[in-house]
């Protein structure tokens, strides 16, 4: 291997950019104010209003919302890597069953 062809190699790339972050970070550090602690400093920020504590019960719903998507993108991530000579009959079969699968998952009892 060629020197030029190391250094620009994906693994030195990836500490040229770790040493900058932590250079920028030191530099950074260096020139901010000392933190001086005060209860404005440390409140929550809520559009200029006092923030109150509230209970928030998950819900589920957004479960099936995410798993939807889930199971779509992976749908379409198959089909667009399937091989050109594959059948037709194949994907359609493969996303028959991913819509079955949706239905009796969101089916409502």
């Amino acid at each position: 291997m060629d020197l030029p062809f190391l250094l620009s190699s994906a693994p030195l790339i990836a500490v040229y950019a770790l040493v900058v972050c932590y250079l920028v970070y030191a530099w950074s550090r260096k020139i901010a104010p000392v933190f001086t602690p005060s209860a404005n400093k440390t409140m929550p920020y809520v559009g200029g209003e006092a923030a109150e504590g509230q209970a928030c019960l998950p819900g589920y719903q957004f479960f099936y919302v995410a798993l939807f998507f889930t199971v779509v993108h992976v749908a379409a991530l198959i089909i667009a890597v399937a091989p050109a000579d594959a059948p037709l009959a194949g994907t359609l079969g493969y996303l028959g069953i991913i819509a079955v699968a949706i239905t009796i998952l969101r089916w409502e009892q």
